[in-house]
């Protein structure tokens, strides 16, 4: 193909800058698709259709997601509308590619605006259901946000902001994992969440195995999520 399909066929317009090396205009910035604009305007834009260019590689999905909340850069509504009509398409991509994006997004300066994205596009459903459950899951309001969701990267965001430790940002994540399935609503006290936190823990093998975390991590997991309330 041409210079200008090659290019096109990028994931971001902010990734699809080139510099020439021919001799007549040695060292000019090509700029087909206004990338350096968008990076002036912390926006986060494909230089295609958003679907064709996620159909080349589903994972440009959780890409974009990625690079908002390493750079807090906003995404294009286009973007957002095409990755919940494709977000069944990343069951098509491997696992590890998977897996290392979502620990990227952990590791960012706030991972909740990833998170915040991957939720409201519905790609959690896909990738991570366990966490997509807790959305609505409401609980008593002394001590937490009344949804377990955004209790949780409330947990999430204040710990990043103590560690870079991917794998205590991870605990902070799932440590009421299992609160959905040990809900019950108890007269004169509320919503309780009776043994969450052990059923939590048996829960982090599986999750282990399916998203292909390194298994040498889980006996920490499962001490975090099993001694949280302490």
């Amino acid at each position: 193909g041409t210079f200008y399909e090659d290019i096109s066929r990028r994931d971001f317009t902010m990734n699809t800058l080139a510099v020439s090396i021919l001799k007549q205009n040695f060292g000019e910035v090509i700029d087909y698709f206004d990338g350096l604009g968008d990076i002036e305007k912390k926006i986060i834009k494909t230089p295609l259709d958003p679907k064709i260019t996620f159909d080349d590689d589903p994972l440009r999905i959780l890409r974009a997601f990625r690079f908002a909340s390493q750079l807090s850069f906003n995404v294009h509504d286009s973007i957002l509308k095409a990755a919940e009509e494709l977000r069944d398409r990343l069951e098509i991509v491997s696992q590890e590619r998977i897996t290392d994006e979502f620990l990227k997004i952990l590791s960012s300066p706030k991972p909740s605006v990833g998170l915040k994205l991957i939720q409201s596009t519905k790609v959690m459903e896909v990738i991570f259901p366990e966490i997509s459950q807790m959305i609505g899951v409401e609980q008593r309001e002394e001590y937490h946000h009344k949804d377990v969701f955004y209790h949780t990267l409330e947990v999430l965001d204040n710990i990043s902001k103590k560690t870079e430790n991917v794998w205590l940002r991870f605990a902070a994540l799932v440590h009421d994992i299992a609160k959905p399935k040990t809900k019950k609503f108890i007269e004169g006290t509320g919503w309780t969440f009776h043994g969450h936190e052990e059923f939590g823990a048996r829960m982090m093998k599986s999750i282990f195995r399916r998203m292909k975390l390194p298994m040498n991590q889980l006996d920490y997991m499962e001490k975090l999520v099993r001694l949280h309330l302490r």
